[in-house]
């Protein structure tokens, strides 16, 4: 019986360092049924892009346009793409070798017409840290409606799904430059249900000439981003996602917060806490305080201003700079781990990394138990917010 043709677009600008691996990485799929199409968004590096594309020969489709951004070359793909299925391949991401294959038999056994898998992120010094779906929060959480898009889980190269959607729902929208991924996943998942897997199927390559490191406009779109995800659920929608409106608005607070330049949202959000003002219950968190954060990046400053609204007193960060070492992130002091070993310091130690198995790997051989991650801890707390009081009051600690 004949497998469906599964179309793998993949997107290219100035690509030749890392096109090759993701061209090979679809080539050596265990899902024969294929097509590749190479789309070059106007590269300008001599030629190089072009050449690595052309060197394939008839193995891939090659397309050539004007240079427009990653969605006009989706779309491209998209008009010349004879598959059922569609797939899309960043050129410095990789397909892991049964990534279709397991996707196409997910979908058939589930009757549904989107999937999305775990993925790695990996850096080019061979640094793999897993990133998992439903080990983090649960498959109720998972599916439910756009939850995976709002915390930015979903990534588009662990996602597979039917052509048809695409006459349902649109093409990517082009008039944006760095958010298209995450506006098309939310247009989708509002009205279809994903099949979610934890396999990890997918890596994303994280390097410093990536978009999201180059592109003038990423925090401006974010910041829009976040305005038409408030804005365009319903409160009923809302209260699906996460329990009431007010916690909703809280969640999308912890999204915001601390990304620069994301004025407007964080100025809306702000105003539909006050005006929702709900009185929640708290839920146990089973945290033993205080409590240090070991991660002073994002994630870190994050936590410790939910913390902080919760009324959860934070001892202190840890990292693994020395340099950050006493020092203060947020007000909070920075400890090293030998302060733990010394009881200069103490506290349930909450992860907030992206290398959180390596972290906790680290603290096990160290002989320190007494750790969680922030993302354990979220399960507990997503249903419930800190009254507005104080969250306006641990507001009043930062500049915004």
């Amino acid at each position: 019986m004949c497998e469906p043709l599964v179309s793998v677009v993949i997107p290219v600008y100035n690509g030749a360092d890392y096109l090759r691996e993701a061209i090979d990485s679809v080539l050596n799929q265990t899902y024969s049924n294929i097509e590749i199409i190479v789309v070059n968004d106007g590269s300008i590096d001599h030629g190089q892009t072009e050449a690595i594309a052309r060197s394939y020969g008839n193995r891939i489709r090659y397309i050539y346009k004007e240079n427009g951004g990653v969605a006009t070359a989706l779309n491209a793909g998209i008009k010349e793409m004879n598959g059922e299925y569609f797939s899309w391949l960043s050129h410095d991401d990789i397909f892991y070798p049964d990534k279709v294959q397991k996707q196409i038999q997910l979908l058939k056994e589930t009757n549904k017409r989107i999937a999305a898998c775990a993925y790695h992120i990996f850096f080019d010094s061979g640094r793999k840290v897993p990133v998992p779906f439903i080990s983090f929060y649960g498959n109720e959480s998972i599916q439910s409606s756009v939850f995976s898009v709002l915390h930015a889980l979903i990534q588009f190269g662990g996602v597979l799904f039917k052509k048809e959607l695409f006459n349902e729902y649109g093409d990517f929208r082009e008039d944006l430059k760095t958010t298209q991924d995450y506006e098309f996943l939310f247009r989708i998942l509002r009205k279809e249900k994903c099949v979610f897997s934890d396999e990890l199927l997918y890596g994303i390559r994280y390097h410093s000439n990536q978009g999201s490191n180059t592109i003038d406009c990423v925090n401006t779109e974010r910041d829009e981003m976040y305005q038409m995800f408030m804005q365009s659920l319903s409160r009923t929608e809302k209260e699906y996602i996460y329990g009431s409106a007010y916690n909703f608005y809280y969640q999308m607070l912890l999204r915001i917060w601390p990304v620069p330049e994301m004025y407007k949202s964080l100025q809306h959000c702000k105003a539909r806490l006050c005006h929702e003002k709900n009185r929640t219950c708290l839920a146990d968190t089973g945290l033993i305080q205080p409590v240090l954060i070991y991660g002073t990046g994002m994630y870190g400053r994050r936590l410790l201003f939910d913390l902080r609204c919760r009324g959860i007193k934070v001892e202190g960060f840890l990292d693994s700079s020395q340099s950050l070492t006493g020092k203060k992130v947020d007000g909070v002091t920075c400890y090293s781990l030998r302060d733990v070993e010394n009881g200069v310091v103490k506290g349930t130690i909450m992860i907030a990394s992206i290398f959180r198995e390596e972290i906790a790997a680290t603290l096990r051989e160290k002989g320190i138990g007494t750790f969680c991650f922030k993302e354990t801890y979220e399960q507990k707390v997503l249903q419930t917010a800190p009254e507005w009081a104080n969250i306006k009051e641990a507001m009043s600690d930062y500049d915004v």
